[in-house]
C-alpha cells in the first residue's frame, strides 16, 4: 500500500486553531486555501460547471523553500485519486495560483511550473465529477520543497511521491479539504 493510501486510511483530525496549552496559533502557519470556498468547492471548478482549475492561495511559505508543488486529490474511500499535479511553483509570498490553469505540461501562468498526469493519464486539472452522493471530499495539498523537483513534465503521482520521499529530507506540507455537494 502506497503512503498516500495509508494517510487517507487514517482518520482526518482537524487541528487548525486548536492548542493544548501554550498560545493559540498566530495565523502565520504554512497554508493553502481556495479563496471564497468556505469548505465547499464552487460548481464552476467541477464537471457540472466550467471544469477549470480553482484559484489557490498559498501563504506563510517556510523559510528555506526553493519550490512549491500542489497535489489535488479526490478522497474516495481508502485510495485517493489524483486530480491535479503542479510543481515548480515560485515561493512568492503569497502565491496566487489563478483559476483556469490549462492542460499544458508547462502552463503559461508560471515560468518554471510543470504539470503531471492524473490517474487517467490526462495532463492538468481533472474536475470533480463523482457519480454518487458518497465520496464527495477533495483535498488540495501544498508541499514546500527545499529544492526544485527533478521530474519530467507529465510524470505521475507515484513518481512525484517517490522523488519527494527518496531525495528530499525537509518537506513541509499543508492542505485544505473541500466538498463538492453535487447531490443536494
Amino acid at each position: 500500500m502506497r503512503r498516500r493510501e495509508l494517510i487517507a486510511a487514517a482518520p482526518l483530525v482537524a487541528t487548525a486553531g486548536c492548542t493544548i496549552g501554550g498560545e493559540p496559533p498566530d495565523g502565520s502557519a504554512f497554508n493553502i486555501a481556495i479563496p471564497d470556498a468556505e469548505g465547499v468547492l464552487p460548481e464552476q471548478y467541477t464537471c457540472d460547471g466550467e471544469g477549470v482549475s480553482p484559484p489557490l492561495r498559498i501563504t506563510s511559505v517556510p523559510s528555506g523553500t526553493a519550490s512549491l508543488a500542489v497535489v489535488g486529490e479526490w478522497l474516495r474511500g481508502y485510495t485517493p485519486r489524483t486530480i491535479w499535479l503542479l510543481w515548480g511553483l515560485p515561493t512568492t509570498e503569497p502565491l496566487e495560483i489563478p483559476p483556469g490553469i490549462g492542460d499544458e505540461q508547462t502552463p503559461d501562468a508560471f515560468e518554471e511550473a510543470v504539470q503531471g498526469a492524473t490517474e487517467d493519464g490526462a495532463i492538468g486539472y481533472q474536475p470533480p465529477c463523482h457519480e454518487s452522493p458518497d465520496h464527495d471530499s477533495y483535498r488540495f495539498i501544498a508541499h514546500a520543497l527545499p529544492e526544485p523537483l527533478d521530474l519530467e513534465p507529465g510524470a505521475g503521482r507515484d513518481d512525484l511521491d517517490d522523488h519527494i520521499s527518496e531525495t528530499l529530507t525537509d518537506v513541509s506540507s499543508t492542505s485544505v479539504q473541500v466538498r463538492y455537494e453535487r447531490f443536494r
